[in-house]
């Protein structure tokens, strides 16, 4: 791309394509000077459509729109057999006056470059012509041939050819005069002075900007419309359109962290302007992050997401996620300068854990990582509890080593969120605490447990699904993992105020049915997820007096191998059953073995709970209850797909 100092405005579309063609096809080391005047001795100025400081020679080009069949000869040219003026001829009598002008400027002992004439025939922006010759000499070309001319030894016409010197190239700029203050001028838009092109296309142009009104500066970018570059005018309207847009969105977003601040459009009749602030630090692509600590990856992360989560709370999107257009400052802020507000927020939240999960993985941090693989593949949308995880990294402290082994004890932080406050309960492999939120600064219940190695996997997916699912009549899971340094892990739930089925000591008449009929429905809705609870007894009930919750999902077998569950059904029996069938054996269980004597059911396993049952009143305790309840113990009932618990057990009415 040459260097283009325009003196005047192109009188016609045939200049303004021509003059854009060079500009972009010349090598970078050219000059291109349009619409200048070139003094004679007598003071009247010559206008010549552009010039041409080269490699090779000095080229006063004469741009021509024809278009046809243009048959030019040494003397006369014709166009379609019509006469047409000699461009040439004028084209060279330019350059012999310009090659006079600058030997009278050259020092001694510097030579002069080579200056010529020479003609450009454009046609219909480069199409509809075709030029004949009469001599193969003749400095006329077309689109095809004009950059080559300009650029290669053949296209002089002088009978020796030496490369044009920077002492030379300095030499014809002085005897065009005001070269300097024309550029700087054409680098000015109002209190904006270009610095450097970053991008240009047909029409559209960025440029490296500072805005510079007075005694200081500040670095700017620059998105230059000029309508009269585009191929047509539905093209120029569209993209004037967008950058209008573009203003609106910015206008919009003034305010939200991650946005770069927008001055007005300038609109001077020739241009449309929109002055963007440059963004402080450096492009994501080339951010250096093995030199960055795991706080300052997490800041960064932390910035990026707040300013996500600004911009979709007031209606718009991203949507430029290229890693050239997310800037990183020294101090860990983020800026997005490409907001298209194209995608929909899941696509946007999607493109986001794309384009930061490097830095994320870089922190070694498995719930930050993973939430960013997650996201990245479209199965997480959950971006409050990202910037909170974030949050209490920071604010509790993270070094870049591995954290240590964590002692259980009041006082003891578990995953950065909940503080240990009150030890409730504990079987060999577990314990149950009363926890504080440390930042929401709410109660919430933690159960660390042991020697769960080798059911973490299966662990892992069931709690991820738990932590996305509501019922009110099943344990809301808030946090779910491993404890640094050990194989244990550690669930936080929401705090359920009661106590354990078996532990309750007055039961009010009613609250069983209600109890069992809320249980049933939560049965119900998890196994239609395909979620099994796998260890329900009395222990992993908790029942008040509005509601009970079911607890401990998955886990827990040690709590009721130790309250009789295990001895509920013959063990060949239960290892034949499907999960749907032993949750609803473990539930029927669980209500009959807590509100019967013990003397009724015997050594607690399958005879005994079958025979506590029939102690009570099949009409009290309604027929069709009572047969499902039977038939479940006795392993018949079948819990087909999309069963209905409640009908089949015929409390719809007590759920209500």
């Amino acid at each position: 791309m040459a260097k283009q100092i325009s003196f005047g405005t192109p009188v016609n579309d045939a200049e303004r394509w021509a003059f854009s063609l060079l500009a972009d096809e010349l090598p970078e080391n050219y000059i291109l000077l349009t619409n200048v005047e070139i003094p004679t001795k007598s003071g009247q100025a010559m206008e010549v459509d552009a010039l041409v400081i080269g490699e090779w020679g000095v080229y006063v080009v004469d741009v021509k729109g024809y278009i046809g069949r243009l048959d030019a000869g040494l003397h006369a040219w014709s166009l379609d057999g019509r006469e047409v003026d000699n461009s040439l001829a004028k084209a060279n009598y330019v350059a012999r006056v310009l090659a006079g002008n600058v030997k009278h400027t050259i020092p001694i002992g510097v030579y002069a470059p080579w200056c010529q004439g020479m003609v450009f025939v454009t046609g219909r922006k480069g199409e509809e012509i075709e030029l004949e010759k009469q001599q193969g000499s003749l400095s006329i070309y077309t689109p095809k041939q004009i950059v080559a001319a300009l650029t290669k030894e053949w296209g002089l016409t002088a009978p020796r050819s030496h490369q044009v010197t920077d002492e030379q190239k300095e030499l014809v700029l002085q005897t065009i005069g005001q070269v300097a203050l024309v550029e700087q001028r054409n680098n000015k838009i109002q209190d904006f002075t270009k610095l450097k092109c970053l991008f240009i296309q047909s029409g559209l142009e960025v440029w490296q900007a500072e805005y510079n009104p007075g005694d200081w500066t500040a670095p700017w970018l620059l998105k230059i419309l000029i309508p009269t570059q585009f191929a047509d005018q539905e093209q120029s309207l569209t993209h004037e359109q967008q950058l209008r847009d573009e203003f609106k969105r910015l206008q919009a977003l003034t305010g939200c962290s991650g946005v770069p601040y927008c001055a007005p459009l300038v609109q001077d009749g020739e241009q449309l302007v929109l002055p963007i602030r440059m963004p402080r630090g450096v492009p994501l692509n080339v951010l250096e992050i093995d030199s960055l600590t795991t706080y300052q990856l997490l800041e960064i992360l932390r910035r990026s997401v707040s300013g996500l989560q600004q911009i979709h709370r007031r209606g718009y999107t991203v949507g430029g996620w290229t890693s050239n257009c997310l800037f990183v400052s020294d101090l860990g802020d983020v800026e997005f300068i490409d907001i298209k507000d194209n995608l929909t927020d899941n696509e946007d939240i999607k493109a986001y854990a794309e384009g930061f999960l490097h830095l994320a993985l870089q922190t070694k941090q498995p719930r930050i990582y993973q939430w960013y693989q997650q996201a990245a593949k479209g199965e997480t949308l959950d971006v409050d509890g990202l910037r909170c995880d974030l949050s209490a990294l920071i604010d509790n402290g993270v070094c870049d080593t591995l954290p240590e082994k964590l002692n259980i004890n009041v006082g003891a932080i578990i995953d950065h969120h909940y503080r240990l406050e009150q030890f409730i309960a504990a079987t060999q492999t577990s314990q149950f605490w009363r926890a504080t939120h440390i930042q929401g600064q709410f109660n919430c219940g933690v159960s660390v447990y042991s020697k769960v190695e080798a059911k973490w996997p299966t662990l892992s997916s069931l709690y991820r699904s738990l932590s996305k699912l509501h019922h009110p009549h099943v344990e809301k899971v808030l946090a779910f993992g491993q404890l640094p340094q050990s194989e244990e892990l550690f669930i936080a739930r929401a705090w359920e105020y009661g106590a354990s089925l078996d532990e309750i000591t007055n039961i009010e008449l009613g609250q069983p049915v209600m109890w069992f009929t809320q249980l049933l429905s939560a049965l119900q809705y998890m196994h239609q997820m395909d979620i099994y609870h796998g260890a329900i007894c009395p222990k992993n009930i908790i029942c008040n007096q509005e509601k009970a919750i079911l607890v401990n999902f998955g886990i827990g077998l040690d709590i009721a191998t130790s309250h009789y569950a295990s001895q509920y059904a013959d063990p060949q029996l239960w290892a034949a059953e499907g999960d749907a069938e032993k949750d609803l054996y473990g539930l029927v269980a669980s209500f009959i073995a807590t509100l019967t004597p013990l003397n009724l059911q015997g050594d607690g396993g399958q005879a005994g709970i079958i025979h506590a049952l029939n102690s009570f009143d099949k009409a009290w305790f309604g027929e069709k209850t009572f047969d499902t309840c039977m038939k479940v113990l006795n392993f018949e009932f079948d819990a087909v797909p999309g069963a209905n618990y409640l009908e089949d057990f015929d409390v719809v009415d007590s759920l209500v």
